[in-house]
């Protein structure tokens, strides 16, 4: 073959070799996220394709306000509704659900497309868990990684959100939001970082978008994103010309106008705002406890078994791509680095910050995932520069021989959450079964989404409620569940609102519910709480069936029903009958000439028709209060929230 011919066949080859890499490496892509398809289907995928919401925990709660918001957005144009069903009136969609405005949005629309509220519910966990491949490669390669770094990177990703304590426990528990959060921000970041090099239009709105959806999906985006954009703007600041200022400075103020909808209306409830630093709040000590494995604060780590390895070797190996990085003179040191220490210092002492309140521990969750791209573009520098090359035979036995305890040291957080696949324990040789798992303790919980629904006792509530007073609740969840599976008035749910009309809720003042008799009484009396519903075991909790001022009615195990045994009504004086619905309350009967005090929670968008109005009363306890309706008024009347 002719000189000539040679040369003309090497781009061929060459073409050839790339396309065939480009298949190994779309394949490779695929069988990642497959991998990801069937992780998320041991741990309970199937739930999500049921015809019903995946319940339990936190999930409930949010059920419960997505299903006001669209029920807001449907009926009257708002993404916030008044609730009188709830915690004796409550504003659902303020400042509470802030981190559930995006979900909440996400099953709007998939209802306006033509699926079920639980399907497009559903869909949104569905989402969670495999977006996490395609997400955390595509912000490797904005960054500029090779192909194989940002499959490396998506990997350890994918090992992270499974078999990381905080990441698996956030999304089994309900707090999914975050957890989305948790990589999605990654996005804006590396396609950011992308712009100040390249620049470009598109890029720039594409930066602009994703900031917007980040923030919308979850409000604490802003601390993820603010180091390492401040880095790299403060970094740059004298290379940009008056164009690119404004560029800066216009995805700012996109981010902040594309969520002002939601943004203006927590700013309005703001005054009612609560402390939130009841979570999350840990202190520098923490770090031995991660480093061990130890649990010292359920409250702040979840309940399961604190189990960190890969959120350790991750973060370490990140650090040294980091500082691989620095040393090479690369531009991505600074904003990732920073952002780093940033979130590590953050999850360990924010709780002694001005912003415990956000509950700083979670920030472990990005900090892994954010690590990810340095660390496997250290181990990819490594491999391809051939490190180890020129090692001498112990050198490489003993790397190969440290490798494996970490494996087996990895291996150990694998097997936590995959007890149920391990070997049943043999009994003894008498007989008697061992109560230990194969990991040698008690079996730990399955940490795999399940069936958390209980309509058998959502059906006994719908069928004795009468719509003339309030069901207390004990165990939140369960509040929350009825308040979304029935239309019974709510004494209930989650104790630790993050605003002031939760002190109405007598579990948040006595957490245990151990009240002596008379309290009970005079509450019951306060609220208009006919009946109570326990979820503790009797063993537990006793002291509600001694309670005297209570009557069990009912048991369906593991519920306990009670009546208030003395009569009481959501009126004073007791009078009329209510009918009560999402922004409405409706009043028959009442004798006009008589003021009237209307036991629900006060507020300044409340309105009284026809031709009647209301004044509010202080109440002890509840800085929030009721309100009146002074005399004379219509014997019917509606009290009505208006926008």
């Amino acid at each position: 073959m002719s000189a000539p011919a040679i040369a003309s066949a090497e781009p061929t080859v060459r073409s050839a070799r790339s396309r065939t890499g480009i298949a190994v490496h779309a394949l490779a892509l695929l069988a990642l996220l497959g991998a990801q398809v069937l992780l998320l289907r041991y741990f309970g995928g199937a739930e999500l394709l049921q015809p019903r919401p995946v319940a339990g925990l936190d999930f409930d709660t949010h059920i419960h306000q997505a299903w006001r918001m669209v029920e807001g957005l449907a009926r009257f144009g708002h993404h916030w509704v008044w609730d009188p069903r709830l915690v004796a009136g409550y504003p659902t969609g303020t400042i509470f659900e802030a981190d559930n405005i995006g979900w909440a949005v996400f099953t709007w629309l998939g209802t306006e497309a033509g699926l079920s509220q639980a399907a497009a519910f559903n869909l949104f966990v569905i989402v969670a868990h495999l977006g996490v491949v395609p997400a955390v490669y595509l912000a490797a390669r904005w960054l500029e990684l090779g192909a194989r770094a940002s499959l490396g990177a998506a990997a350890l990703a994918v090992l992270l959100w499974s078999f990381d304590s905080w990441l698996h426990w956030c999304w089994y528990v309900g707090m999914i939001a975050y957890a989305t959060a948790s990589w999605l921000f990654l996005l804006p970041l590396a396609l950011f970082i992308r712009w100040w090099r390249r620049r470009g239009v598109v890029t720039g709105v594409g930066v602009a978008l994703l900031m917007a959806l980040c923030h919308l999906v979850h409000p604490y985006s802003f601390l993820l994103l603010v180091t390492p954009m401040t880095a790299v703007y403060l970094a740059g600041a004298r290379t940009l010309d008056r164009r690119g200022h404004l560029a800066v400075w216009g995805m700012a103020a996109f981010t902040v106008a594309a969520n002002l909808w939601w943004l203006r209306v927590a700013a309005q409830w703001w005054s009612w705002i609560l402390d939130s630093s009841l979570f999350g709040d840990r202190s520098l000590a923490a770090i031995v406890y991660d480093i061990f494995g130890l649990l010292d604060d359920p409250a702040v780590t979840g309940i399961l078994a604190s189990r960190t390895a890969f959120r350790l070797a991750i973060v370490g190996l990140g650090a040294a791509g980091c500082a691989m990085w620095w040393r090479r003179g690369d531009p991505r040191a600074l904003p990732i680095g920073a952002t780093l220490v940033v979130l590590a210092l953050f999850a360990y002492l924010g709780g002694a910050t001005a912003l415990s309140h956000v509950q700083p521990h979670r920030h472990v969750a990005p900090l892994g995932l954010l690590a990810t791209m340095p660390a496997a573009a250290l181990l990819d520098t490594a491999w391809r520069e051939r490190w180890f090359a020129g090692a001498t035979p112990v050198v490489r036995r003993t790397l190969l021989a440290l490798t494996a305890i970490a494996m087996l040291w990895l291996a150990q957080d694998v097997l936590y959450f995959t007890a149920r696949s391990l070997p049943t324990v043999r009994p003894l040789p008498h007989g008697e079964k061992v109560l230990f798992s194969a990991l040698g303790h008690i079996p730990p919980v399955d940490y795999s989404y399940a069936n958390w629904h209980r309509d058998d006792l959502a059906k006994w509530v719908s069928a004795h409620d009468d719509g003339q007073g309030r069901w207390l609740v004990e165990g939140w969840s369960w509040g929350e569940q009825l308040a979304w599976k029935t239309d019974a008035q709510i004494m209930g749910g989650f104790i630790w609102r993050n605003l002031e009309h939760s002190w109405a809720n007598l579990l948040r003042r006595r957490p245990q519910g151990i009240v002596p008799a008379p309290e009970l009484e005079a509450y019951a009396k306060t609220y208009g709480i006919r009946w109570v519903v326990v979820s503790s075991p009797r063993e537990l909790s006793p002291w509600w069936d001694k309670n005297e001022a209570l009557q069990r009615v009912a048991e369906l195990h593991p519920f306990r029903i009670f009546k208030v045994r003395a009569a009481t009504h959501l009126l004073d004086p007791p009078q009329g009958q209510l009918a009560v619905s999402t922004n409405r309350i409706e009043i028959r009967g009442t004798d006009p000439q008589r003021e009237v005090l209307v036991r629900y929670h006060w507020s300044d968008t409340l309105v009284c028709e026809p031709d009647c109005s209301i004044v509010r009363s202080a109440l002890a306890g509840d800085p929030v209060g009721f309100f009146r309706v002074p005399a004379p008024h219509p014997a019917d009347f509606a009290i009505v929230h208006r926008y």
